[in-house]
């Protein structure tokens, strides 16, 4: 896969880090280490950033984690894909929903740094993630980041989901971004037993052997229905639970607990699955 196309395809925004046949690829800090994948998804140009746009002084902007800059960009594409000035959102009810899993940047710039700054804090935390976009935007609904794993960004959109159903926000901005900056974070997967080789994720096959890792920044404008000026999809329901107790471990997905989380929410929204046509699964491949 290279050359992954926006949803404008307009140019190309990710790059499959796949090695020619003797080509030598690196992993910076863990060079010669076998265990490493050699095939990853990159996102390029993440250093470039137009901090004056975005009213942030270049002092700032250089300590920003990668992932808060590029979920500024995004969320100015989104609104404006929408329909509506971001200028227009100032002071109203928009929510803040960013997933915040992980970021390989956050030790280095605030732990690792040999001289700190006034900006460290604001700039690099994973809590200032949500703040930033909502600082920008001068807006003053909820805003808070979500971590819940590989499922992060689809809690942070159940979370946006019932924020304005209930009437809390008028609108939301749900974000989600993972960057592949740290080599050990890659060792880490290594170890737990959930990344290939090869590159190929084979999922609901046999020969399943894990998943390959990728950069992505996403960003969601919600909005209600009625005011809506572009729609790309509707949003029917939301529901989440929790696997609980597995003897396999707390990293293994369970069956019975996915299983009964569909029957419960096919069953209140009132949807038959013989009316569903496409399904998208979180299919990573695993061998279990």
């Amino acid at each position: 896969m290279t050359g992954y196309q926006d949803n404008k395809k307009s140019y190309k925004f990710l790059k499959y880090a796949n090695p020619e046949p003797g080509e030598e690829v690196v992993i910076s800090g863990l060079a010669g280490n076998s265990d490493i994948p050699k095939h990853f998804g990159k996102i390029q140009n993440i250093e470039k950033f137009d901090a004056s746009f975005f009213r942030i002084h270049f002092k700032q902007a250089h300590t920003m984690d990668p992932m808060s800059r590029m979920m500024l960009e995004h969320t100015y594409e989104a609104i404006i894909d929408s329909g509506i000035n971001p200028e227009d959102l100032r002071g109203t009810r928009t929510g803040v929903f960013a997933n915040s899993c992980f970021s390989d940047s956050e030790s280095d710039l605030i732990y690792k740094k040999v001289k700190a700054d006034i900006f460290g804090i604001t700039s690099c935390g994973r809590d200032m993630m949500a703040q930033s976009i909502s600082y920008w935007l001068g807006v003053t609904g909820p805003s808070y980041n979500v971590d819940t794993g590989c499922s992060s960004t689809l809690y942070a959109m159940d979370q946006a989901y019932r924020s304005i159903r209930s009437g809390e926000c008028d609108y939301a901005i749900v974000s989600g971004s993972n960057l592949c900056l740290h080599p050990y974070t890659f060792l880490h997967f290594v170890r737990l037993g959930v990344l290939n080789q090869d590159g190929r994720c084979k999922v609901f096959d046999e020969g399943a052997n894990g998943y390959t890792r990728s950069e992505c920044v996403s960003v969601a404008f919600l909005q209600k229905a009625k005011t809506a000026k572009r729609i790309y999809a509707t949003i029917i329901h939301a529901k989440t639970n929790c696997d609980g107790y597995k003897k396999e471990g707390i990293a293994f997905p369970s069956k019975e607990m996915q299983s009964t989380l569909l029957k419960k929410f096919y069953k209140e929204c009132g949807i038959s699955t013989a009316c569903i046509p496409y399904i998208e699964a979180h299919g990573t491949g695993t061998k279990n």
